[in-house]
């Protein structure tokens, strides 16, 4: 098996025999789009998105619907593992050979689209059984910025009898749950303190350099907390991310510079960029800390303060 440009990743279901059922022909839907419903919710907008998108898939010609391929029961490719995403299905037979069909497929779809990656393979569940190879093209529309953050179109094909295809269409789609409604920085909070956490490998004579800082600027502090109401939740499922030196800036929000603590989080430097938050002692869902400015949450935070911490953010240069 040869894959292109991770995470193409084939599975092994979907180099299996295939078996075709049912017919009936589709034109070529809507141009791709995030579909949204006034009101709805991420969940029901990633739904509606999914439907759009397999619409868009422009069939070849000759292009005739089936019903399920009953080997092929999943997709070429897939998301992270994580519980929010839907998945849209259909199944084509085309006349044609496998890699002339998805040649033909790439070079119609609809704007919008980009090639995100391709894979090729074969499965053999056994030395007995032979199966045929499988090719795959994996297409990508923008993310919707904190709501929807994958939008695929994956096409699989496989050789069907002498002259024909079977293709595999999945839309995908990944979305982002809202945030909780008490997951907000309390609005009596009228002092944060930005404390930094030095991690694995710090330099104790560079460390005196970043001094605690206490704001205790009504409008800094507010500015401060309106940036973290405006984080987005941190995905759910399993992520490869870059290594981190458990650096972090720990926030802390207090009625007054001596008051009780209302809020308090972490922000780590490195890693996945998770923010991990803390409301009246409850452990809330852990958000990421990329903000609208473009700026990490610490970053942030230290430009609203007015402050500079000489050590750099993540650990020694």
């Amino acid at each position: 098996m040869t894959i292109r440009r991770v995470p193409c990743l084939l599975s092994a279901a979907a180099c299996a025999a295939v078996v075709l059922a049912g017919c009936g022909t589709q034109h070529a839907g809507p141009q791709p789009g995030a579909a949204r419903a006034p009101g709805s919710s991420p969940h029901q907008r990633a739904v509606a998105d999914a439907a759009h998108i397999l619409a868009s898939f422009p069939p070849p010609p000759g292009a005739v619907r089936t019903g399920l391929i009953a080997s092929l029961t999943g997709p070429g490719e897939g998301p992270e593992a994580t519980p929010d995403v839907v998945t849209a299905t259909r199944w084509w037979r085309a006349p044609g050979q496998p890699q002339a069909v998805l040649a033909w497929v790439r070079g119609h779809m609809p704007a919008g689209f980009t090639l995100g990656g391709t894979g090729h393979g074969a499965f053999m569940p056994s030395p007995s059984v032979v199966v045929p190879e499988s090719w795959t093209d994996q297409f990508e529309l923008p993310v919707v910025s904190g709501v929807l953050t994958q939008r695929w179109l994956v096409v699989l094909v496989v050789p069907y009898r002498s002259d024909q295809t079977a293709i595999r269409v999945d839309a995908q789609v990944v979305w982002l749950p809202a945030r909780p409604a008490a997951e907000q920085i309390p609005p009596d909070a009228r002092a944060v303190t930005l404390t930094p956490v030095f991690g694995f490998g710090a330099y104790k004579n560079l460390e005196r350099l970043d001094p605690i800082v206490t704001v205790t600027d009504p409008a800094k502090v507010a500015r401060i907390a309106a940036v973290i109401d405006g984080l987005a939740l941190f995905p759910a499922g399993a992520f490869s991310c870059p290594a981190e030196s458990g650096a972090a800036m720990r926030l802390t929000f207090r009625t007054s510079p001596g008051g009780p603590v209302l809020a308090q989080l972490s922000a780590q430097y490195g890693g996945c960029g998770i923010v991990s938050v803390s409301i009246g002692g409850r452990s809330m869902p852990a958000l990421s800390d990329g903000t609208e400015s473009g700026q990490q949450l610490p970053a942030r935070a230290l430009a609203i303060a007015g402050a500079r911490w000489a050590y750099p953010l993540g650990g020694p240069t």
